[in-house]
């Protein structure tokens, strides 16, 4: 059983919108060269995004009896949507791992953009959303893309406070192994908001030292008005891996 990525849907959902930060500017000056090309940059990573198409989830729901949690994945441009439906029957165990399947989803995308060269930025809703296979609309997609424009700012993924809330709530109506996993695969920024871990984003020490220079690269090749984007996320890679405890959810 796949849930998640319904092939029609309409209902309450979990919407990410992620815009590839510098790619607009890349375009207007590096167009025409042949080394580092923007285009061939977003192209390959567009390859590599984590999606399903309809036969690989055929493939993966061969047997019913197994629930499998996929996201939908789109690309507009220079931006990802990623997007997750819940099904009004829901039970607990399908939220909080879709939850997290949602999250290791948006890592897995941002990781894809580092290792092309590009960061990303962007935020998170929860709420009412609409979908089919070319559309995409509803009130947690407008959020999400006001909240990316707004409040992100520098390369990190903001959670809405609508999200946050619902976060403490599903925290809180029951206790499992997984809900501690919700407190590793985000943390609190420096100004309170909620964040998608930049810890995530590598698999040991060895890859996040390797992460840390591809970054470090990407923010010394940027122009000074750019650099500051790149500042917060070394800033939280370089301090502990969590840091977020249940009392700071719903905060906001």
């Amino acid at each position: 059983m796949i849930i998640g990525n319904i092939e029609k849907f309409k209902g309450q959902g979990l919407v990410a919108f992620i815009d590839i930060l510098g790619f607009a500017k890349e375009i207007e000056t590096k167009w025409d060269v042949i080394v580092d090309n923007p285009l061939d940059k977003l192209l390959e990573l567009k390859q590599n995004l984590p999606i399903l198409t309809d036969e690989d989830q055929k493939a993966t729901n061969v047997n019913t009896s197994l629930r499998s949690y996929v996201c939908r994945v789109q690309s507009i441009s220079d931006s990802i949507v990623v997007s997750f439906g819940f099904n009004d029957n829901v039970i607990y165990g399908d939220v909080i791992l879709g939850t997290l399947a949602f999250f290791e989803t948006i890592s897995a995308i941002w990781r894809n953009s580092l290792e092309v060269g590009f960061t990303v930025r962007g935020s998170v809703d929860w709420g009412a959303i609409y979908w089919d296979e070319k559309e995409i609309i509803g009130p947690a997609f407008v959020n999400a893309y006001k909240l990316e424009s707004t409040y992100a700012k520098t390369s990190r993924i903001v959670i809405s406070s609508v999200f946050n809330r619902h976060l403490k709530k599903i925290y809180e109506q029951q206790t499992t192994f997984w809900n501690e996993q919700i407190l590793k695969i985000l943390r609190k920024d420096i100004d309170g908001y909620l964040i998608t871990n930049p810890h995530t984003l590598y698999s040991d020490d060895d890859d996040k030292k390797y992460l840390v220079e591809i970054i470090e690269k990407m923010r010394d090749k940027a122009n000074i008005a750019n650099k500051e984007k790149y500042s917060p996320l070394l800033a939280a890679l370089s301090l502990d891996k969590y840091n977020l405890k249940k009392e700071d959810l719903g905060l906001y």
